[in-house]
Parts: C-alpha cells; sequence; structure tokens
C-alpha cells in the first residue's frame, strides 16, 4: 500500500514549535499613581474615605483679656468607593487527531491573566477620563484647538497643581558625573498614549530615560520627562477620535500629583481560576460535549477619585 504526504492528517504533516510566539502585552500604566486600599471582607461593598478640610489662618492675636477668638467649623469631605466584579471565560473546543502539540489549556490560562489586567488598568483609565479637570494645550503652532503639545501646557499643568498644594510623586534624582545625563526634579506623573512619543521628543526641555543619572525607581512604561513631570506611555492609552477643532485625535495626558485617586482592593478575595472538564454545564457547553470551560473570576475592584488631578490634552 503506499501513502502521500497529502492524505496524511495535519498533525502528522508539520511539527508544532515548542517555543510560542509572544503575545503583545500592553503597559499598564493607569495605576502607576494610584493609592491603594485594602477593603475588609464581609463588610458590605461600598469603601467610605473621609478627608478633613483645613482651617483658616489664625493672624489676629487675642485681646489683652484672652477673650476667645471666634470658632471654626470643622468640615470634611467623604468619598465612597464601591466594589464591583469583573469576569470572562473561554470555552475550548479543540479536537485532537493523534497528538496535541499546541497547549491551549496552559495558554487560555495566560490570556485570561493578561485580559484581567489589562481590563483593570482600562478601569482606572476610564474612570480617569470621567473626573478629571482638563486643560487644553494652547502653546503649539498647528494651528488647531487643541494643539501639539508645548513647555508652556507643561509648566501651566505643574502651576495649577502647585496652587493646589499637590504634593509631587516622585522625588527628584540627583545629579551625577556621567557624560550625556542630567538631574531629573521632583515631579508629577504623567499618563498618556504611545502616540505621544514624537510631541513630547520636541518638547523643549525633554529629557528622555536613557538621560536620567540613574535608572532606580524608573519603570519601563517611563519614556521621559519634561520640567516637573515624568511620562508613562501605553498604546492603551485615552483617546478621544476626532476631538479637535480641526476633527484631529486628541490624545489626554492626566498628570496626577499624590493622592489623587486610589484603587480598592476586597481584603481575602483574590483572582479565582476555574478549570472545568469537556461536559460540564449543559447550558454553557451543550450540545458540543467535547468542549471546556475556563473561567477567570476577577476580584472584586473599585476606582475612586479625589482632587489634585490635571487632563493635559493634545
Amino acid at each position: 500500500m503506499s501513502t502521500t504526504s497529502n492524505v496524511l492528517p495535519a498533525p502528522v504533516q508539520q511539527k508544532f514549535s515548542a517555543k510560542m510566539l509572544s503575545t503583545p502585552q500592553a503597559r499598564l500604566v493607569h495605576r502607576i499613581a494610584a493609592v491603594p486600599y485594602k477593603m475588609p471582607a464581609n463588610s458590605g461593598t461600598i469603601l467610605r474615605m473621609r478627608r478633613y478640610n483645613r482651617l483658616e489662618t489664625a493672624p489676629v492675636p487675642v485681646n489683652p483679656a484672652m477673650m476667645n477668638p471666634p470658632a471654626q467649623q470643622l468640615t470634611a469631605v467623604d468619598v465612597d468607593a464601591t466594589i464591583d466584579w469583573y469576569a470572562t471565560y473561554n470555552v475550548i473546543t479543540k479536537e485532537v487527531t493523534l497528538q496535541n502539540q499546541d497547549p491551549a489549556l496552559n495558554q487560555a490560562a495566560a490570556r485570561l491573566g493578561q485580559s484581567l489586567r489589562e481590563t483593570e488598568d482600562q478601569l482606572v483609565r476610564d474612570m480617569l477620563e470621567a473626573t478629571a479637570s482638563i486643560v487644553n494645550c494652547t502653546g503649539g503652532t498647528n494651528g488647531d484647538n487643541p494643539t501639539e503639545i508645548a513647555r508652556a501646557d507643561v509648566d501651566g499643568v505643574v502651576a495649577a497643581l502647585q496652587n493646589s498644594d499637590g504634593e509631587f510623586v516622585s522625588n527628584m534624582i540627583g545629579g551625577e558625573d556621567k557624560f550625556g545625563t542630567g538631574p531629573i526634579r521632583d515631579a508629577y506623573f504623567a499618563m498618556a498614549d504611545s502616540n505621544m512619543i514624537g510631541q513630547l521628543e520636541n518638547v523643549n526641555g525633554f529629557i528622555n530615560k536613557a538621560q536620567y543619572p540613574n535608572d532606580r525607581g524608573t519603570l519601563p512604561s517611563e519614556w521621559g520627562s519634561i520640567g516637573n513631570v515624568r511620562f508613562f506611555l501605553s498604546s492603551r492609552g485615552s483617546v478621544s477620535t476626532a476631538g479637535s477643532a480641526l476633527g484631529a485625535d486628541v490624545y489626554n495626558m492626566f498628570v496626577t500629583a499624590q493622592e489623587a485617586y486610589c484603587c480598592v482592593d476586597l481584603d481575602g478575595s483574590s483572582a479565582q481560576f476555574i478549570y472545568h472538564p469537556a461536559g460540564w454545564g449543559k447550558k454553557i457547553v451543550a450540545p458540543c460535549k467535547k468542549s471546556s470551560l475556563i473561567d477567570l473570576e476577577a476580584y472584586g475592584k473599585s476606582y475612586g477619585n479625589r482632587a489634585e488631578r490635571q487632563v493635559l490634552a493634545a
């Protein structure tokens, strides 16, 4: 009996490489400056955070009779964060002829984990989009509104945060005796889309991360700094499609001070990876009895906002 390669099943005609090609993963930047909170288990779904307002100064001395000055009212602001749950799953219907060289379940688990973290980053980004105050770039020369980013725009946002007594997120990186480097100032953090690379490189005073005196305290997503702002870029940054006066895309940059926003984790709970074998759950996998179900349930998450935050649109 003669057999040609044309009639052999596919797994016999090919060799599956044991080294998988990498899956692109976005850099998760939007939680970098968030304040982490833990909500105790079995304590409801709302975490209330309170901040007391500062009192007015008392520059007038008391009179000779030492009478009490007028009293001040102690006030506070409450910020509520509500815990939400998120989940997704895969249904695997792969039928193996001879030998399965593709670790489909392993890859499904990895991709579900990636989806979890990217979903978390997207939720934080969407929260920042909905709550931050907006400052349009006006220092550029392209004739649009907003314009491309310029040094004056960055300095204006820094001044606004300073006038609100916003604390810097990172401390200064002192200069060192190294060729081509320069000191980095105390800085706020800015999170933006990676399409901003060209504009940032052209801003007067931009310092690339490679020119920092040392790499301590830097992250892979950091691109560089301008004045008192360090920039972190991601392919999942905030974009307002056709949002400018001339119909161009607008790239939103979230410039944040300390304690501008927070992320709340549910204490005692974490992401769960659930596997159900073939034939499980008639309502989900029927009538295909060869299916397997993988479910990744994200832990409870909530994202709250505070005050010291600006959006710089370019």
